[in-house]
């Protein structure tokens, strides 16, 4: 039997991380990019030891990395775990990001915020590539 997800997200405009670049815009925006993408997916094919899977663990640490950056907390770090509890953590580490941008004072360190939009878009171009290789 497969079953599907769907995920319903009321979308809030959120306020770009104070930093004077587009890094931590092109952050959310892949971001966001991912979490409509994996609403669209069977959950099962982003089990954390799938390519797509493990692409998505590595988009919401990016995430929690960002936040952290700008001294908020980040929460926990997940490792492993089926594809709906993968993608509820991607949800919740944006979602978290989100707040920290939204804070006046949110101001990253230096060069950190982006090695974060690296790492991001090198795991978000694994997750295109997983989704799209032929089964």
């Amino acid at each position: 039997m497969t079953m599907t997800m769907t995920i319903d997200a009321e979308c809030i405009p959120t306020q770009p991380i104070g930093t004077g670049t587009r890094a931590a815009d092109d952050l959310l925006d892949v971001l966001h990019e991912t979490v409509d993408a994996v609403a669209q997916l069977d959950p099962d094919l982003l089990h954390s030891g799938t390519s797509a899977g493990s692409a998505v663990l590595g988009l919401a640490a990016a995430a929690r990395a960002a936040t952290a950056s700008v001294g908020c907390a980040p929460g926990t770090t997940l490792l492993e775990a089926p594809g709906v509890v993968v993608v509820r953590d991607l949800v919740a580490a944006v979602s978290l990001l989100e707040q920290a941008a939204s804070r006046g004072d949110a101001v990253p360190e230096p060069g950190t915020l982006q090695q974060v939009v690296r790492r991001a878009g090198a795991a978000h171009d694994r997750f295109l590539t997983a989704i799209i290789a032929p089964s």
